[in-house]
């Protein structure tokens, strides 16, 4: 992202926003612990099932955002296309 888009980038859903950021970190501290792990222990184990866990949580956040995002542009292409209707008749 350009450095003049920043500012204009919004996201639908800030909660899910949010929620992803963490869970990303979450994804890095068991990619972290793991390195210290002792390998086929029980806690190699429950790391990778954390890690999973939270990378399947963020994909479906991101899903739904995605889908709320295009249900947004839809519905204010819709309002747009309605105005310039609305604008074109009254002149």
């Amino acid at each position: 992202m350009e450095k003049s888009d920043l500012g204009k980038y919004q996201p639908s859903c800030l909660l899910a926003h949010g929620l992803v950021n963490k869970l990303s970190i979450i994804v890095g501290y068991c990619d972290l612990l793991k390195d210290h792990a002792p390998d086929d222990s029980v806690c190699q184990k429950q790391l990778h099932a954390i890690r999973e866990v939270a990378k399947e949580m963020a994909t479906e956040l991101n899903q739904h955002q995605c889908a709320i995002d295009a249900a947004t542009r839809e519905v204010v292409s819709k309002s747009l296309q309605s105005i310039s209707v609305s604008t074109q008749s009254t002149t």
